[in-house]
């Protein structure tokens, strides 16, 4: 497996744990993370381990679990795809979901520089620019 990957995962672990400063010692401190929710997606979503610690204070407000989980990763040097799943309960409803997401993330020199949430693989694939025989 390689390094990108296994920053991933640990991104993902670290979400999960709702362990900030354990999350942002993988994010470079400008990071673009563009969650699918969240106040700021339509602006452009947030920026700096200032905008992530916001949008988990917010995710945090709404959601009991936050479950990022990674089913197949895809290395493509500057950037992983991610197809998987996110597990979430609602704070106050307890209602819970499993809905099948995918991520790009940006790596450069070992830390995260981007992470954006996708519906589908087809757009994350779309989003990091792979193109499939057809």
């Amino acid at each position: 497996m390689s390094g990108n990957v296994e920053l991933v995962r640990s991104t993902f672990e670290a979400i999960s744990a709702w362990d900030i400063e354990r999350l942002l010692s993988f994010y470079h401190p400008d990071v673009e993370f563009l969650p699918l929710t969240g106040t700021q997606v339509e602006t452009g979503g947030y920026r700096g381990h200032d905008g992530v610690r916001a949008y988990l204070a917010e995710a945090r407000d709404l959601w009991e679990v936050l479950e990022p989980e990674g089913h197949h990763y895809e290395d493509l040097g500057d950037r992983v795809v991610v197809e998987g799943t996110c597990r979430v309960r609602g704070r106050a409803s307890g209602a819970e979901s499993l809905p099948v997401c995918a991520w790009v993330i940006g790596v450069r020199d070992g830390l995260v520089v981007s992470h954006r949430a996708c519906s589908t693989l087809e757009e994350a694939e779309r989003v990091a620019g792979v193109e499939r025989a057809g």
